[in-house]
């Protein structure tokens, strides 16, 4: 729980530097970044049980991206569907291919989420933001909780190794 604590606290801290950064810059320093992933999420305010997968889902894949140094960011694409875009840059191909990686080994996501991860559009990459500052606060905690335990456990693995 310390571990989540903290990552969610660090999150926090991200989103209020963000929002002070963004007083003096005027275009976001990720956009002249070329190699990049987008995927569409729901989460649905009408029904519980697919916020909580869904936020699930998005938790698994910050912790991949935390994993390969992927940087990973959002936006609202449909308010009215509740629709968040999550972007992905890579570093290198190889820790494009280890995110891939991961994601095909996850039984919940497998080559459907493969095939929709498509790259996004230089203007989606402008309006991204870090998560702290667009997804809903309760998903964000759900996502962060995720990511935590899930890198925790990765943690313990290579301790073990």
């Amino acid at each position: 729980m310390k571990n989540e604590t903290r990552l969610l606290t660090q999150t926090i801290k991200i989103s209020r530097s963000w929002e002070l950064s963004t007083k003096t810059v005027s275009e976001p320093y990720w956009q002249d970044e070329k190699d990049w992933l987008c995927i569409v999420e729901f989460l649905p305010t009408d029904n519980p049980e697919a916020r909580l997968f869904a936020a699930d889902i998005i938790g698994y894949l910050v912790n991949y991206a935390n994993l390969t140094n992927t940087r990973s960011l959002a936006l609202l694409g449909d308010p009215d569907a509740c629709a968040y875009e999550l972007l992905f840059s890579f570093s290198s191909p190889e820790e494009k291919n280890e995110f891939l990686n991961l994601v095909h080994s996850n039984e919940d996501m497998e080559n459907d989420y493969i095939i929709e991860l498509t790259p996004p559009t230089a203007e989606e990459i402008r309006n991204a933001r870090p998560l702290a500052t667009v997804l809903p606060k309760d998903a964000l905690t759900r996502v962060m909780l995720i990511a935590a335990t899930l890198c925790a456990g990765t943690e313990d693995d290579r301790a073990v190794s």
